[in-house]
């Protein structure tokens, strides 16, 4: 592997170690009705989770597939292809999470039980999002690209 890339899965592994982090403060801080200190974390929260998304899905998931079906590693392009696709589905109801509460948007609804339950999927896609790269796509990456 490059050194590019090396530095690459570096830097999403750091970014995935991070979101944990500040997912599990906001967890925290919902479960003692903090509103002020999930407020605070949330905006920062969601632009890295965005931009860690943005680029695992603009260049693994790009570089793995294309390096799969060059050295034709069907099993492994199989795999990339189902994970780009769970991954797609995750991406999409934690977006919508996000549409669903804005970040400054009525306190009152963000102590709601369809909040906390609604931040609970959510919570569970993105541990599981984060998981899947750490355990498995990123293995597969070093080993299949660059």
């Amino acid at each position: 592997m490059n050194e590019l890339n090396r530095n690459y899965l570096y830097e999403l592994r750091n970014e995935c170690q991070t979101i944990v982090r500040l997912l599990e403060d906001i967890k925290g801080f919902i479960q003692a009705n903090d509103i002020h200190g999930r407020v605070a974390h949330m905006d920062t929260f969601k632009n890295k989770l965005i931009g860690h998304m943005k680029k695992v899905d603009d260049k693994l998931y790009a570089d793995l597939s294309k390096t799969t079906k060059e050295k034709k590693i069907e099993m492994v392009s199989i795999t990339v292809d189902a994970f780009s696709t769970a991954m797609n589905g995750m991406a999409e109801r934690i977006l919508k999470f996000f549409d669903k509460y804005p970040i400054n948007g009525d306190a009152t609804i963000k102590l709601s039980l369809e909040f906390k339950k609604d931040f609970q999927t959510a919570h569970e896609d993105i541990l599981k999002r984060l998981n899947n790269e750490a355990k498995i796509l990123f293995p597969m990456y070093e080993k299949h690209c660059c």
